[in-house]
């Protein structure tokens, strides 16, 4: 979730309210998706009484056509509640003074990560804060990569440890440490983890190994906080 005076929504995992209990989140103002599988859409239909009964306007919901389709499939009960954009791949939606530009992911169907830029500062020297988050992709394509210069933070699938099972869809840990090395941002870190497979690996022994390269590269966590 991206928060400053609105709060933008990336996905909705279907554990979805506790996390928006814990930290004491009342509204949401925009979801945006990054495609439709269902530990990232499956909790949708816990935001359904918020908008009928608490912010009584359609919740806007912006994602690609494949995921639409899915929505109106999957949760056709709710479609009422909901106002759905269609997003192309490299669109721009600008909401609260923050840009979100839809990048093509190696995952499913039309499914995207987001480049999330700010741009802060005196107007004769303004400084962009660069966010790549790409919870589920394999390796990313060339013209996906082009906008990917000069980052600040790169948040990136990690699905796998050791073993590569599914090498096209998903990175490893090891396609993770790659890539950052490849892109150089000022700090990675790594999501979507399944830490069981193919070779187990606890969390200390994880940032050990991380520790033992030169670019910064950290395990992202429930409640993690990062300032854009």
């Amino acid at each position: 979730m991206i928060t400053g005076n609105q709060h933008t929504l990336i996905d909705t995992p279907p554990e979805l309210r506790l996390q928006l209990v814990r930290e004491q989140v009342s509204y949401i103002d925009q979801v945006l998706l990054t495609h439709e599988h269902f530990d990232h859409v499956g909790g949708l239909p816990q935001l359904e009484f918020f908008v009928r009964f608490s912010s009584k306007h359609l919740l806007p919901v912006y994602t690609g056509a494949q995921t639409i389709a899915t929505v109106k499939q999957q949760y056709a009960f709710m479609l009422d509640t909901l106002d759905i954009h269609l997003l192309e791949a490299f669109e721009t939606l600008s909401f609260d003074g923050v840009d979100y530009t839809a990048l093509p992911a190696e995952h499913c169907k039309d499914s995207y990560g987001y480049l999330i830029e700010v741009t802060q500062g005196e107007p004769t020297k303004p400084r962009t804060s660069r966010t790549a988050y790409f919870p589920d992709t394999g390796a990313l394509s060339p013209a996906t990569l082009e906008y990917l210069d000069g980052l600040d933070n790169l948040i990136i699938d990690s699905t796998y440890s050791g073993k590569n099972w599914m090498p096209k869809t998903h990175h490893s840990i090891d396609d993770a440490i790659a890539l950052a090395e490849r892109l150089q941002p000022k700090q990675t870190y790594l999501t979507h983890l399944a830490m069981h497979f193919d070779e187990p690996i606890t969390l200390v022994e994880l940032e050990q190994k991380l520790a033992t390269h030169t670019t910064p590269i950290g395990v992202a966590y429930d409640g993690l906080t990062i300032e854009l």
